[in-house]
């Protein structure tokens, strides 16, 4: 481990005859995950333990996994000015030493307005343009929505570190300071990077030493400018904020980033310590760390680099309060010391502790709940399933509440069951039946669905064959029993049906608590309703409407769907045609009411499109009635019926 944040990092030197990005696909291939890249040739990679003879087996070339201390002076000879910085910073947070440094931190979890050093943070406004909030200051309409530079915390983030030497000893570093800075923040963005759940944060740093010859009694509008402005000069940018973002800008592009800022690290006089602008493009930070000393560096700079990424003070003399909209999710300040309960937790933007709260992730813009590979099968490669050939569908089929994997491949039906722990099992052939080679089906002709045919709470398969439809029904112990034909129609050859004319789902078209099977035909709506012995009833026409026939109604242009409209446990018929959705309300007899359009929206006159615009039926308030939600040009649309 180096520092102090529990993440298992090792250098990886990419060999001359390698790209990095060739070798960064290598690592995240074996579950690891790139840190930092510190020019062309020098990662820090996250990896653990029990994967790294593999990613060492998975590099191209000469690139291996090695000790930061341990690296040969023809290597060391070959690299950039950045590079061996970035290397020497990990050797130095690898040292015992900077873990003892670590251990014995001033102020360990104090709040960061602590009476015993100042606040970092948005300090006072500074003079000139665009100034900076007030300590506290709410700054949403700067910042809570979001910057172009770095709207969220994910991806890749390229980090300028502007390291500004003046023409007296007084404001110039050593060589050791140097390195300090660069171990220090090299520490606090490895352990904010990981924070994500993702691992999907990658820091690629940009590391220039300026030397100045201005003074630091210079005149200047205000601190910032006087050493800011020069050394933005020195690097060939503008002055001002707009030179800082232009920076920004041209690490983002050169770099191949999805955010940039920038970091300038001084010792002339600053208007505070540590200080950064909201939604960025830069922060200041003074190497004394005032009270906080610089063994403290890592932590202020990764609270810094917060709001950089729009997240806000949480501490209590900020003023801040629990509401407002930070962040790319546009959250409230959830763990603000003078209202949330007790005051808060330990949270990198509330106390110098490695700590997050749960509202600071959706601030930075955190990938929630990220997915994870749970079965290594149903998938393009995995499997070689295929969305033309192999329909993939998630039911319970097994009653026991949990969403199982169904998928029907070459030589069948297949199940991954969902286990209690969340992981699911593995694959189990269940039907020989439905699948492409096991029985001829077809995703051009023959949908396949899984449904609840009897009152059992399991998912049965049911099947649009050729010759009618085919229900294989679930039992107790998992299996299923082989497919019967329960219907002579709703078939390609029974009845002539077409995926491409005529939707067909299931149902519950009446009060038995069996799933009915819905066709919509040439002439209208036909149900074919579920019998207690497991038969199916003969095809009632319903509706004469929402049919290729009766009312023109296309696949390619007006989705239809079964959906409880009124509450009463009945499926509606709903449909989006050409001048709103149409509705036909199910009777307890097992009719349907008249065809009445519910809103005049939604429909292919207003321009929704199929190819464009998903439309569905949800009940979106927990009041029994399902509401219609439309994915429209301008945003997610919902009227309720």
């Amino acid at each position: 481990m180096a520092g102090d944040i529990d993440v298992r990092e090792r250098l990886v030197l990419v060999p001359s005859s390698s790209e990095a990005g060739e070798v960064a696909a290598a690592v995240e291939n074996v579950t690891g995950h790139v840190l930092h890249q510190y020019g062309p040739d020098v990662l820090v990679v996250q990896v653990a333990a029990a994967d790294e003879a593999d990613m060492a087996q998975a590099l191209p070339g000469a690139a291996a996994p090695v000790a930061a201390d341990d690296v040969a002076e023809r290597e060391l000879e070959r690299l950039s000015e950045t590079e061996r910085l970035g290397l020497s910073a990990l050797a130095q947070r690898s040292t015992e030493d900077y873990r003892q440094s670590k251990a014995s931190r001033r102020l360990q979890g104090e709040a960061w307005d602590t009476d015993q050093a100042q606040t970092p943070g948005c300090v006072e406004v500074i003079a000139g343009d665009e100034p900076a909030p007030a300590a506290g200051q709410e700054a949403g309409e700067a910042g809570a929505a979001g910057a172009p530079l770095s709207q969220r915390l994910q991806g890749s983030v390229a980090v300028g570190l502007v390291i500004v030497e003046g023409p007296t000893p007084d404001l110039q570093f050593s060589p050791a300071q140097r390195a300090t800075i660069v171990a220090e923040t090299q520490n606090g963005l490895s352990w904010l990077g990981a924070q994500n759940p993702s691992g999907a944060v990658t820091w690629h740093w940009d590391i220039n030493v300026v030397a100045l010859t201005v003074p630091a009694t210079a005149p200047a509008t205000d601190n910032e400018s006087r050493f800011r402005d020069p050394a933005l000069a020195e690097l060939g940018f503008g002055a001002g904020h707009a030179g800082a973002r232009a920076y920004a800008e041209d690490l983002r592009t050169r770099l191949g980033t999805d955010w940039a800022y920038v970091a300038f690290f001084t010792q002339y006089p600053v208007n505070h310590f540590a200080y950064a602008f909201i939604g960025g493009p830069h922060l200041v930070m003074d190497y004394d760390n005032d009270g906080w000393g610089p063994a403290n560096i890592d932590r202020v700079f990764a609270h810094e680099t917060g709001h950089i990424f729009n997240a806000p003070d949480e501490y209590a003399s900020s003023g801040c309060n629990c509401g407002g909209a930070w962040g790319f999710y546009g959250r409230p300040n959830g763990n603000c010391e003078n209202c949330a309960p007790g005051g808060g937790v330990a949270c990198i933007m509330r106390s110098n502790d490695w700590a997050m709260c749960e509202f600071t992730p959706w601030h930075f813009g955190f990938a929630i709940n990220p997915p994870n590979l749970v079965v290594n099968n149903f998938g393009y490669d995995a499997g070689g399933w295929r969305v033309d050939q192999h329909p993939r569908l998630m039911a319970d089929t097994n009653a026991d509440g949990r969403a199982d994997i169904v998928g029907f491949g070459f030589a069948g039906a297949y199940v991954s069951r969902a286990q209690a722990d969340g992981s699911y099992g593995a694959l189990q052939l269940v039907v020989n039946d439905f699948g492409y080679d096991a029985g001829g089906w077809r995703v051009d002709r023959h949908p396949r669905l899984m449904a609840r045919t009897n009152p059992d709470r399991s998912a049965d398969i049911v099947g649009f064959g050729n010759a009618g439809v085919y229900v294989s029904r679930a039992n107790a112990d998992g299996s299923y029993t082989p497919p019967q034909l329960v219907v002579g129609n709703f078939g390609y050859d029974a009845g002539g049906w077409r995926v491409d004319r005529h939707p067909r789902v299931l149902a519950r078209t009446n009060p038995d608590r069996r799933a009915d099977i819905v066709g919509f035909g040439n002439a209208g709506v036909y149900v074919s309703r579920a019998q207690t012995d497991g038969s199916y009833g003969a095809l009632q026409l319903v509706v004469a409407n929402f049919g290729y026939d009766a009312g023109g109604w296309r696949v390619d242009q007006h989705p239809r769907f079964m959906a409880d409209t009124t509450g009463d446990g009945l499926a509606d018929i709903v449909g989006f045609g050409n001048a709103g959705v149409y509705v036909s309300r199910a009777n307890p007899d097992g009719s349907y009411g008249p065809v009445e359009l519910a809103v005049t929206n939604f429909g292919y006159d207003a321009g929704w499109r199929v190819n464009q615009h998903p439309r569905f039926l949800a009940d979106t308030n927990a009041d029994g009635r399902a509401d219609v939600v439309g994915c429209g040009f301008a945003g997610v649309w919902l009227s309720r019926l």
